[in-house]
């Protein structure tokens, strides 16, 4: 049998309902095994709580112990499992997906939609297909959730209730749930590139959202403070207001990097196509193309551990680490 470590961080699978009737982390990791005794009838599993905490409340600092959770770990196991809340699963999909490069194995992020103690929850179904991917050949970091099995770095929370609550909305599915998992990517074995551990990143880093009639004052107060990066969400390909580049020469200026993203769900950046988009490429901002926000956050965040030459950060945004963008 497959040796998985199962590395629990929380989220609504551990939760009960307190006085209130508001949920709150509540189980520890090692029930897990008690709640859902399959988990050994498909692999060899060892359950490890690296924290317990509602997603919310999830850090750049957690993302690092995850990471270095694993790395110490990685030679021992033959997949992974990571069960978290599905707030942020994204964001942490996507950071673990900067953080360790040229996988030989599967990092398969999960939760639930109800808590393991409610009845009819989402959650045993949930793990135990992501157990079922961990014993696959998927060297990749993965969400496997309701029917759907995809790209971590490509992936958004798209509901709050549905069970198929995530989606890739620019990239195709890894594959799919029937009675069974599916995984219909095709992995070439990666024998020349080492495993790369880069657990590093910087949270000063916003995300903004454009709006009509955007104060540009505002603008100039947040590039004049303690931030390192902005990511601008932007109207349709990457339409930017004129009362805005101004401040975005200005950025480039002193060194202070824009990226752009489209806030359109299924929107990517393509600044050529409107004079809105084009001035503001030409004054400096970085585009974003088809990265999710989730990715183009947590990039940032990892490019800005690394350097904070606007050179080379410009240069990271136009290069794919992880699968997390296409580029022409």
């Amino acid at each position: 049998m497959k040796r998985i470590s199962v590395l629990f961080c929380g989220g609504t699978v551990g939760m009960m309902r307190n006085k209130s009737g508001a949920l709150t982390p509540t189980f520890s990791s090692k029930l897990l095994l008690e709640k859902i005794p399959d988990m050994n009838k498909i692999a060899n599993v060892t359950v490890r709580q690296v924290v317990n905490v509602d997603s919310s409340n999830m850090t750049p600092k957690i993302w690092e112990d995850l990471a270095v959770t694993i790395q110490k770990l990685y030679n021992q196991f033959d997949g992974f499992v990571v069960i978290h809340g599905t707030d942020t699963m994204a964001f942490t999909a996507s950071a673990l997906s900067f953080a360790i490069q040229n996988l030989t194995k599967p990092i398969i992020f999960t939760g639930s939609q109800k808590p393991l103690s409610d009845i009819a929850s989402d959650a045993p179904i949930n793990i135990i297909n992501a157990l079922l991917v961990a014993t696959k050949h998927v060297p990749d970091v993965c969400i496997v959730f309701g029917s759907r099995i995809l790209r971590g770095v490509r992936s958004s929370k798209v509901s709050e209730s549905h069970l198929n609550a995530f989606e890739s909305p620019l990239f195709e599915k890894i594959g799919n749930i029937t009675t069974e998992p599916h995984v219909h990517a095709v992995y070439a074995e990666k024998k020349k590139k080492k495993i790369q551990f880069q657990a590093r990143f910087d949270p000063h880093v916003a995300v903004v959202d454009v709006i009509p009639g955007f104060n540009p004052e505002i603008f100039a107060i947040l590039i004049d403070s303690s931030l390192h990066g902005i990511i601008l969400r932007t109207f349709g390909p990457g339409n930017i207001p004129d009362s805005l580049i101004s401040e975005i020469r200005r950025a480039k200026e002193k060194g202070f990097p824009i990226l752009i993203l489209s806030q359109s769900v299924y929107g990517m950046t393509q600044m050529h196509l409107y004079q809105v988009g084009y001035q503001a490429l030409r004054a400096g901002a970085i585009p974003g193309r088809d990265m999710t926000m989730e990715a183009a956050l947590t990039k940032f965040m990892w490019i800005l551990a690394q350097t904070r030459d606007p050179v080379k950060i410009d240069k990271a945004f136009r290069t794919n680490f992880a699968g997390e963008v296409t580029l022409s």
